[in-house]
């Protein structure tokens, strides 16, 4: 029997992906026992480097098309200094010991962030873009592309 194509992901349900990847660890953080400093790093580690990775994709491939698409510059903007800030974080998570004081804090605030900038990309600025004429098929396939090499 014959393969079915797959319909090539659309670029926001690939940022959604991404976001519900991090809505997910983000309350297993909230359920896990702190103190197992191992298992609390290793995915802090693993959420940073997922949101590494999708910052790069949305600002290289998807801002850039939403702000030819939008003119949305208000909202566009935030979006960056908040994803300037997540990264802040991260780099301070990164340079942080597991035993850090300041470490289990450091790792929530991250989550709330990220948490409300999901919020506002899914209620306010993907909205927008599905009701403009953007191929997000095409858009999605660049997203995947630079994710493989990512």
């Amino acid at each position: 029997m014959p393969k079915a194509k797959s319909k090539p992901s659309s670029a926001i349900e690939l940022l959604k992906n991404d976001h519900d990847y991090v809505k997910q660890s983000l309350r297993r953080f909230e359920k896990m026992d702190h103190e197992d400093r191992e298992a609390v790093h290793a995915l802090v580690q693993q959420v940073c480097k997922a949101l590494k990775a999708h910052t790069r994709l949305e600002e290289e491939i998807f801002y850039p098309a939403v702000r030819k698409a939008l003119d949305e510059e208000d909202l566009l903007n935030e979006a960056e200094i908040e994803h300037d800030s997540a990264k802040t974080l991260i780099r301070r998570l990164e340079r942080m010991k597991p035993g850090d004081p300041k470490y289990i804090a450091t790792f929530t605030v991250l989550g709330e962030y990220v948490k409300h900038h999901v919020k506002e990309e899914e209620s306010e600025m993907f909205p927008k873009v599905r009701r403009r004429k953007l191929n997000l098929e095409a858009l999605g396939k660049k997203i995947l592309e630079r994710k493989a090499r990512l």
